[in-house]
């Protein structure tokens, strides 16, 4: 069989036409040409579709040497574009009118948003101390007037209108018609813990500067009892300024502070009255016997034979101190009657008033605490989604 040497056909290395990219395109074109056959188009469409066609072979060569400039076009590195200024702010829930001072309700928003200055802000709950800066005749109780645009033109555009709307809602509505109980409550209460702490903390100061005159043997041998009186009396006055404040300003921070200090201040009472009550009911006599003979000094027996007028414990002879006042053929009587019953009385009143005052400085403790996150209509937090306790009980 004879072999073929027939070589095999050899294709070249290139076969990429050396045309330019535009020179191919219009080649192309010239290869396909657009066709003008419409039979398939219906009956009404025909002559529409021939304009379509004609105006797509006039445009078809402009559009692409379009696209090949651009995509021959060098880099260009991004540019970015300067930011528009602010808007003029506007008021949130009211429209000033330069013809009226007063601000009309007609740019009141509905939803959940509000117009900030010419920009959406969406309102959520507000925190828990800023409740008492909310514009109250708006239907959103929780907008913060303080959320402004950064510009002296938007502060004081708000400020008036605030100024306005308040005046206004003052007017028609004074502010002891719009507080809920539970503020009435702690109104109450902390007025009540300012009146005995400071009842205290005159009954204190007049044994502290010896403005009695059984001052000295009090603060000789009770101190201690009479310096928790003062430091309970202290705590209550600072307690109930600062839950004062919490509650005009409607303060949810200011009333945690105001129920946690009132705790010292209860300590402190019941520790008097506490120290008070042992000693009074701990056979007092014999105790007062056993001080004068073995603790007390000559110092301190003159003190308590000067205050009471009286010498020496059971007589004259008997553990006295003596000077120009007290000597053995004195009259003065002796000191233990006087000094039992002094000190009987005066420990019977401080348990007594001691314990008096602890209930009652628990029952603000406890209005304090329940009442505390009512003192408007808004039990909120910081988180957003909350609602208020009265909207729940309608949901």
């Amino acid at each position: 069989m004879a072999s073929n040497n027939t070589p095999l056909p050899v294709s070249p290395k290139n076969t990429r036409s050396t045309a330019t990219q535009q020179q191919r395109s219009q080649q192309q074109e010239q290869q396909q040409p657009v066709s003008n056959d419409l039979s398939f188009l219906p009956v009404g469409g025909a002559a529409a579709g021939a304009g379509v066609v004609e105006a797509y072979s006039q445009q078809s060569v402009p559009f692409q040497q379009q696209q090949l400039q651009q995509q021959s076009a060098p880099f260009q590195p991004y540019q970015p574009q300067p930011i528009a200024p602010y808007q003029q702010p506007m008021p949130a829930f009211y429209s000033y009118d330069s013809n009226n001072s007063d601000y009309s309700n007609n740019n009141r928003f509905s939803g959940g948003t509000a117009q900030l200055g010419g920009y959406q802000q969406s309102h959520s709950t507000d925190s828990t101390h800023r409740s008492s800066r909310n514009i109250s005749p708006a239907p959103e109780p929780n907008y913060n007037l303080i959320q402004t645009d950064a510009t002296l033109e938007g502060l004081a555009q708000r400020w008036h209108a605030y100024q306005a709307v308040m005046r206004k809602s003052y007017a028609e509505d004074p502010f002891y018609k719009r507080w809920t109980r539970s503020k009435w409550i702690l109104l109450f209460s902390a007025l009540l813990l300012l009146g005995y702490s400071t009842a205290i903390l005159y009954f204190t100061l007049t044994y502290i500067l010896h403005k009695v005159p059984e001052a000295p043997v009090v603060m000789e041998f009770h101190s201690n009892i009479i310096y928790l009186a003062l430091g309970g009396s202290v705590f209550g006055i600072a307690s109930a300024l600062v839950g004062l404040v919490g509650i005009f300003l409607e303060n949810r921070i200011w009333l945690s502070y105001y129920t946690i200090v009132l705790w010292p201040g209860f300590a402190l009472y019941v520790a008097v009255g506490y120290i008070a009550f042992r000693r009074a009911k701990m056979n007092l006599r014999a105790h007062i016997k056993d001080d004068w003979i073995f603790s007390y000094t000559r110092e301190q027996r003159l003190l308590v034979q000067h205050s009471l007028f009286c010498c020496g414990f059971q007589d004259s002879t008997y553990y006295a101190a003596y000077d120009m006042r007290c000597f053995p053929t004195t009259t003065l009587p002796s000191c233990e009657h006087k000094y039992s019953l002094f000190e009987k009385n005066l420990l019977t009143s401080l348990w007594t008033w001691s314990f008096t005052v602890a209930p009652v400085h628990l029952f603000v403790m406890i209005v304090a605490l329940l009442c505390s996150n009512h003192v408007n209509n808004l039990l909120r937090s910081a988180r957003p989604g909350l609602v208020s306790f009265k909207e729940k009980k309608k949901q």
